[in-house]
């Protein structure tokens, strides 16, 4: 499954499968049954999006060849006439770029937080780094002090009943235009504010905040354990 309104800027998400498992989803499913299809502008924002991405085939190839490379660049019959991306998004270089850049970015603040003793939940590549306070009474606490400091940080938290109430958490949502300085600040601010508020809580060897800021290639690079 995926979203197609955080990652494409667009609405409604999608299910991947085999094509048994579609067919009973679209048989058994509610939102197949009751709610409305997207729109053709809806539509046209995720095709965009998704050729913005990977790119666009050349004109000459013919939509069976391009769907046979997977993943691959889209077709461009899949864009409207009046729609012409720029060079650096057809060709799929400023894609390429910048999936690069969130993966470092997610790897790094997801790694780094665990080295400063945070517990953390999702895989490491996922630009969606839940980050463990447990107590419901320091989700506002954590809120308000990173919003409080010189540079504001506005986090989501999150608690029950949309988490069991003994996991409530803060959510860092990153992307390919934050910095390594961006994550920095973040990680100094939950460094600070994990001490005052006592919320590292993971066993095993810790790293000072300087090594991790000066180790960032590492981090990214290493194998999960």
């Amino acid at each position: 499954m995926g979203t197609f309104t955080k990652s494409f800027g667009a609405a409604g998400g999608y299910v991947a499968g085999s094509k048994a498992l579609i067919d009973r989803l679209r048989l058994r499913g509610h939102g197949s049954v009751y709610a409305e299809s997207m729109t053709p502008a809806v539509l046209t924002q995720v095709m965009a999006s998704m050729a913005s991405i990977m790119g666009l085939a050349p004109s000459t190839s013919s939509a069976l060849e391009v769907a046979q490379q997977h993943p691959g660049p889209a077709h461009p019959s899949q864009l409207p006439a009046w729609m012409d991306l720029p060079l650096s998004l057809r060709d799929g270089s400023e894609g390429r770029m910048r999936l690069r850049r969130l993966a470092f970015n997610a790897r790094y603040l997801s790694r780094a937080l665990v080295k400063l003793g945070f517990i953390t939940y999702g895989h490491t590549d996922s630009p969606i780094v839940p980050l463990l306070l447990f107590n419901p009474g320091k989700m506002s606490a954590f809120s308000r002090m990173m919003r409080a400091r010189k540079t504001p940080i506005v986090v989501v938290v999150v608690a029950y009943p949309a988490t069991p109430l003994v996991t409530t958490r803060v959510r860092f949502c990153v992307s390919a235009a934050h910095t390594k300085d961006d994550i920095d600040t973040v990680l100094r601010a939950c460094d600070e504010i994990g001490e005052v508020l006592d919320v590292k809580h993971l066993p095993g060897e810790r790293w000072p905040l300087e090594r991790i800021m000066n180790s960032a290639a590492e981090l990214v690079n290493m194998e999960d354990d």
